[in-house]
């Protein structure tokens, strides 16, 4: 693990993201990908081949998590004692009624959208009913290398820096991407386009590597 940002190494929550690049970290390569099988009218197999899962990987990423936070049963550590981590969570609450009409208000594209393509991958904070300052630590969308429209969940985390939901951190996780090429990728696209306070992981094989958007774009 890698913090590269002075910004995040003076911030006193920085713990939380040390504790989600370990777990991210810890979930294993097959959790990356899986095998589609193409098969012909008769149904026989003709070929196979692997493609990347963010749904997955996620999942793993959850699970690597929670160990942190509960390392036996029972005991919870101290600094989640009060807070809840949801995965993708059913939409049909205060917490993405407040996300829906963050995102609708900023932006028409994410209105003509609709609600079903607002689903973090990954949320800690202290309650799915609350948009309160005081325990609301991170909203997390991840992407996998070969996704061509990634920068798409770097545009919805600028929007949501603008909206009522006073996370501490909005992160942006790409998988088996290096943070040069992101860098490349958001200095093609426009620097000015993103926010400079989301935080971005990038994991290059079992490393993961933080910064901010601001300090990965000023180098």
């Amino acid at each position: 693990m890698e913090i590269k940002s002075s910004h995040l190494e003076n911030d006193s929550f920085k713990v939380y993201l040390e504790d989600l690049c370990s777990a991210l970290e810890e979930v294993s390569p097959e959790y990356k990908k899986w095998i589609l099988y193409n098969t012909d009218a008769s149904g026989e197999v003709k070929e196979t081949q692997e493609s990347y899962c963010e749904r997955v990987f996620a999942y793993e990423s959850y699970h690597q998590l929670r160990l942190i936070m509960e390392p036996c049963r029972g005991h919870v550590e101290e600094r989640y004692r009060e807070l809840i981590l949801n995965g993708e969570q059913v939409k049909l609450d205060n917490f993405y009624k407040h996300l829906f009409e963050g995102l609708s208000k900023l932006s028409e594209k994410f209105k003509k959208e609709g609600e079903n393509k607002i689903i973090p991958d990954l949320v800690l904070h202290k309650n799915i009913g609350t948009i309160d300052k005081d325990g609301q630590i991170y909203l997390v969308e991840i992407k996998m290398g070969e996704n061509t429209n990634a920068l798409d969940d770097l545009e919805k985390l600028t929007l949501l820096t603008k909206s009522e939901l006073n996370f501490h951190f909005y992160i942006f996780v790409y998988v088996d991407k290096s943070i040069d090429e992101l860098k490349e990728m958001i200095l093609h696209k426009g620097v000015d386009v993103f926010s400079k306070n989301i935080v971005c992981i990038c994991l290059e094989g079992n490393n993961a590597i933080c910064t901010t958007l601001g300090e990965l774009t000023e180098h």
